[in-house]
């Protein structure tokens, strides 16, 4: 993903929701030059204008694209390469082969290291544990990926989704209640 994705992923968001540069400003506080500076990539849009963006547009290449540039780059980025087909067939595709090269890492680590104290691996075995991280990130950018084009493609909300997933892991206790964000 590029250093600034934010900027163009806005412009289309704004496009897909009908909305303006001028009617985004109005309702972002903002004032219209801001907007076109973050659109082209001339300024950094604050995390307040990032929210307030994914809160009107509910697009999730939009949100993937904001939490990349917020996080330091540390956030699934947006499969848009030039070796891959952006549709949900070869996302899905993609999505599957990771989750099962993910699983044989898995197979292997239990096995061999996972048992192990962490101060204890060899530097082979540290290794290990890196490939199943790498391969862990694979699966979480291509699923989110395989999520966000389900929702752009069979218009459903990305922040009902999210609302949703994170409500049934807070009642499963695998997660503390975090603040509510309102969607419409």
């Amino acid at each position: 993903m590029s250093a600034n994705q934010y900027g163009p992923q806005l412009g289309q968001a704004l496009m897909e929701a009908g909305m303006t540069q001028l009617s985004f400003s109005f309702e972002a506080h903002v004032s219209p030059e801001s907007v076109s500076a973050y659109k082209n990539g001339r300024a950094t849009a604050p995390p307040d204008i990032k929210s307030k963006s994914i809160l009107l547009t509910d697009n999730p290449y939009l949100a993937m694209a904001a939490a990349h540039e917020s996080t330091a780059g540390t956030s699934p980025g947006i499969l848009d390469g030039d070796r891959i087909e952006v549709n949900r067939h070869t996302i899905l595709d993609r999505t599957e082969h990771e989750v099962q090269e993910l699983l044989k890492v898995i197979q292997e680590a239990e096995k061999r290291v996972i048992s192990a104290p962490p101060r204890s691996l060899s530097p082979q075995e540290r290794q290990e544990i890196e490939t199943l991280i790498q391969e862990t990130l694979d699966v979480v950018t291509a699923s989110t990926n395989l999520a966000a084009i389900l929702c752009r493609e069979y218009k459903i909300s990305w922040i009902k989704q999210w609302t949703i997933h994170k409500s049934k892991w807070i009642k499963n206790g695998l997660m503390k209640m975090m603040k509510e964000v309102p969607w419409t």
